[in-house]
């Protein structure tokens, strides 16, 4: 995806995610600064969230992708990934009225 001059890449939601305990505080204390960083909302007990939506570009989310697999360990680091719709119904199964 390329941006034009001056026009900002298109956002898109992404959910941040701390597992084994990793510190999403530190995450959040760096969205609040980053400019590219848009925080929608937060999940898990107030003083201990656990997970974080974001909007941020798809080329932000690739650095950000990048940067939590070479700083974190498997069994304490934050993942990234798309947000996806929930729906309430599959909508590969027949219909079964």
């Amino acid at each position: 995806m390329f941006e034009t001059q001056g026009a900002p890449a298109k956002k898109a939601r992404y959910l941040i995610h701390a597992t084994g305990g990793a510190p999403l505080a530190d995450f959040l204390a760096l969205a609040d600064v980053d400019p590219e960083i848009t925080v929608v909302d937060v999940i898990g007990p107030r003083d201990q969230p656990h997970t974080a939506v974001v909007e941020i570009s798809p080329d932000k989310a690739r650095v950000l992708e990048l940067h939590f697999r070479s700083t974190g360990t498997p069994s304490h680091q934050l993942t990234i990934e798309p947000d996806q719709p929930l729906s309430l119904f599959d909508r590969e199964l027949p219909d079964p009225i």
